[in-house]
């Protein structure tokens, strides 16, 4: 019985402790939770999103929600104990936490369910979308800020400037995803141009390499507002014999690209390892996920000669994203047992020079 009391103590006292970050995880879940299931449900008061379960999508979709979810609880797992000794201690910054972890839920219930939404249209209007953009992409954009918003207002309320320590990756992927959404909203089709120009060299490789692997393929060009490169396909024994696709930006993971530099540079903030190794990481890391791209474009256009549009399309919008995604946790997990090895490699050779001195072994 006194083990089992001692249990129960020790239960009761880490709840206490962690509070703040049980309470982050189930205010943060619960909105994203309900979301799925409007979505499952197809009831949601816009239209465009009971065409399909967006919880599928990546690019433009909402996977991301429980990504950003499966890695948060990852982060809160193992800085467990740090992150409950950093909490806040002030009344007025645990008010304004409550308020901003409410708002995710409170934004979802006002737009299905109170009439909002016909203000997220209004605004639109004003800022000239019309269509799909205004009732789909626009929306989108809105949501993940809203989310985005209170998240790192939250964070940061609770921990201060600790927060982007604790919850790097999950932050970053975040924001980064919502940028993206929201830069794409506004500039469509390839419209902003400092992006839109590197997915040219992208595509070109891609068409490359398609070329080495047998494939009959030409890649097109040319100069305008809306300009974006296109690659065309060989189809035998199908009319049009070429089948082809325009490349935007983030067709091509230009968004891979900053969403790999925010992830590396919060990730090293919080390592012990040295410049150098960091550098090399860096550029290693850069040029795979330059590499991951091109494999994403070439895969797109294998799948549509083989298998046509519809398989094309749901490999863009599903799949074609989670190959950075699987490759940014790959890398990861390389960087981190690697240091570890380096660690405990380290420690031997210590612990050998060590014996050396004293004549004895001890190890």
């Amino acid at each position: 019985m006194d083990l089992k009391k001692t249990a129960i103590g020790e239960f009761r006292k880490t709840v206490k402790e962690n509070l703040f970050q049980i309470t982050l995880l189930t205010c943060f879940a619960t909105p994203i939770m309900f979301l799925m299931v409007l979505d499952y449900l197809d009831i949601e008061s816009f239209a465009e999103f009971n065409k399909s379960f967006v919880f599928l999508g990546t690019w433009k979709g909402r996977m991301f929600y429980l990504f950003f979810m499966w890695i948060f609880l990852l982060e809160s797992i193992i800085g467990w104990t740090e992150i409950a000794e950093k909490k806040a201690r002030k009344r007025y910054s645990i008010l304004l936490f409550l308020a901003c972890i409410s708002i995710p839920l409170i934004y979802i219930l006002s737009v299905n369910f109170l009439g909002f939404d016909q203000a997220i249209i209004s605004l639109g209007q004003g800022l000239g979308f019309t269509d799909r953009t205004l009732n789909f992409h626009w929306v989108l954009s809105i949501e993940y800020l809203m989310i985005t918003l209170s998240f790192i207002a939250a964070i940061y309320l609770v921990y201060g400037k600790k927060s982007l320590t604790f919850f790097s990756i999950s932050s970053s992927l975040l924001m980064g995803i919502t940028a993206i959404y929201t830069l794409d909203t506004f500039y469509p089709r390839g419209i902003f141009r400092p992006f839109e120009l590197l997915a040219l060299p992208t595509s070109a490789c891609a068409a490359a390499l398609l070329e080495i692997l047998g494939y009959g393929v030409s890649l097109h060009y040319s100069s305008g507002i809306e300009a974006m490169p296109s690659i065309s396909i060989s189809v035998p024994e199908a009319y049009p014999p070429w089948q082809g696709a325009f490349i935007g930006w983030p067709c091509a993971g230009v968004h891979s690209l900053f969403l790999f530099v925010a992830i590396m540079l919060l990730l090293f903030k919080k390592s012990a390892i040295s410049r150098f190794r960091k550098l090399l990481y860096f550029i290693v890391g850069a040029f795979c996920t330059y590499i991951v791209n091109v494999l994403r474009i070439a895969s797109f256009f294998i799948i549509l000669r083989n298998n046509g549009k519809e398989a094309a399309r749901f490999f863009h919008d599903t799949i074609g994203e989670l190959y950075f995604i699987f490759w940014i946790f790959a890398y990861i997990l390389i960087i981190v047992s690697v240091e570890k090895f380096r660690l405990v490699e380290r420690t031997r050779c210590g612990l050998h020079r060590l014996s050396r001195k004293v004549g004895k072994p001890l190890i």
